[in-house]
C-alpha cells in the first residue's frame, strides 16, 4: 500500500488510510499554519512526531512537542498552530467517512 500525499492548501499536507473501525492520517504542517477551530464526530488521538504545535482543545490552550499525544473527545471543538514546521500522525474513530467520500 502507498499513501499518496494531498495538498489541502500552501502550508499543510495530508495522506490517510481508513479501515473498518479508524482512520490513521499523517499531516505534515509548515511554521505558522492555522487548523482552524472546528470539531467532528470522531474520537481523536494525535502524535506529535516532529515540531512544536499550540493546540486549544475544549477551551484548554497548551503546547505539544516530539513525542507528545493530544485525545480530543468525539464533538469537542479544537483548533491547532503549528509553531515549527511539524509532522504529525491522527488517529480517528470511526472513520473519516467524509474524507472517503471527497477522495
Amino acid at each position: 500500500m502507498t499513501w499518496q500525499w494531498e495538498k489541502l492548501n500552501d502550508c499543510v499536507e495530508r495522506r490517510f488510510f481508513s479501515g473498518e473501525r479508524l482512520t490513521v492520517a499523517q499531516f505534515r504542517l509548515k511554521a505558522g499554519c492555522v487548523v482552524q477551530r472546528h470539531s467532528h464526530p470522531q474520537e481523536q488521538i494525535t502524535i506529535v512526531l516532529e515540531g512544536l504545535l499550540e493546540f486549544e482543545v475544549g477551551g484548554r490552550r497548551f503546547t505539544a512537542a516530539a513525542g507528545d499525544v493530544v485525545h480530543v473527545p468525539p464533538g469537542v471543538e479544537h483548533s491547532a498552530v503549528a509553531v515549527t514546521d511539524a509532522v504529525v500522525v491522527d488517529v480517528f474513530s470511526p472513520p473519516r467517512d467524509d474524507w472517503e467520500r471527497r477522495a
